[in-house]
């Protein structure tokens, strides 16, 4: 029991630290990003923060129905499914969480670090259907000054690298590394930064090479331009956002991690 104690509340602990973690890069964003127009720069809920969209310029520009898909992912949502749950034989029995993130986003970056290996464990053992559903809105919003840093359109090709991972088997791992290796709002990911997130999830030769050669490419930006207008048709507001058996779950719920897996095992019993 007192083991039990323990681990609840070093995840709290975790959870809070990641939530400040997400305040304090959001309050120095507030101090280099200009207000122009309908632009929202910062939403709280409760004491956890999401990222808000650009209102009146997220309009769906449709999607390429020729677009190469990575392995797995289909074009009913262009999310990766996570998990065995999603082949298992009771798999519509088994509640389905997909959460929309930016690689980009701060708070996506602290929702990872708070909740993410937890949400992964509960996927991989087989209580949750989990699909990763990539957007690219913060490319507008950083455009400027991910173009200054010679790093242009970094959530684009951020996504199209894990697409990429996804087909080498390492979607998991480089998921997790990638989010590690966020760069501060603004710099965004170089392609050095893409193999050696690779690297460090893991991949070795030929995997590797054949990542470096897809990523190249750029295989997949097509795909992430897909999902990013799924997001903007389904009129997400802010990111990250978890979507559980339809309904959308409050921010706290996501940053924690004792929240999600109680939400996960609710929405089992039902």
């Amino acid at each position: 029991m007192a083991k039990d104690s323990k681990s609840a509340k070093a995840a709290r602990e975790a959870a809070a630290q990641a939530r400040a973690e997400a305040n304090a890069a959001e309050r120095s964003r507030e101090r280099k990003v200009r207000l122009i127009g309908g632009i929202v720069v910062v939403l709280v809920m409760g004491s956890l923060l999401a990222i808000p969209l650009m209102s009146g310029k997220n309009k769906s520009t449709g999607t390429n129905s020729s677009a190469a898909l990575p392995k797995g992912v289909t074009s009913e949502t262009f999310g990766v499914k996570v998990g065995p749950a999603w082949t298992a034989a009771n798999a519509d029995k088994i509640p389905m969480l997909q959460i929309w993130e930016d690689f980009q986003c701060p708070a996506c970056g602290a929702m990872e670090k708070a909740s993410g290996a937890t949400i992964l464990q509960l996927a991989d053992e087989g209580k949750v259907r989990l699909e990763w559903r990539p957007t690219l809105f913060l490319d507008e919003k950083l455009s400027a000054d991910n173009t200054a840093n010679g790093n242009p359109q970094s959530s684009l090709r951020a996504t199209n690298a894990f697409g990429c991972a996804v087909d080498q088997g390492f979607a998991e791992k480089f998921h997790a590394a990638l989010f590690a290796a966020q760069p501060s709002e603004g710099k965004g990911y170089s392609t050095a930064d893409f193999i050696a997130v690779a690297q460090a999830a893991g991949m070795t030769d030929p995997a590797l090479t054949k990542f470096k050669e897809c990523e190249a490419a750029k295989s997949y930006n097509g795909w992430a331009n897909n999902s990013y207008a799924a997001f903007q048709k389904d009129g997400i507001s802010s990111t990250p956002d978890g979507i559980l058996n339809g309904t959308e779950l409050p921010s706290q719920t996501l940053f924690t991690p004792d929240a999600i897996t109680k939400a996960i095992a609710d929405a089992t019993k039902q």
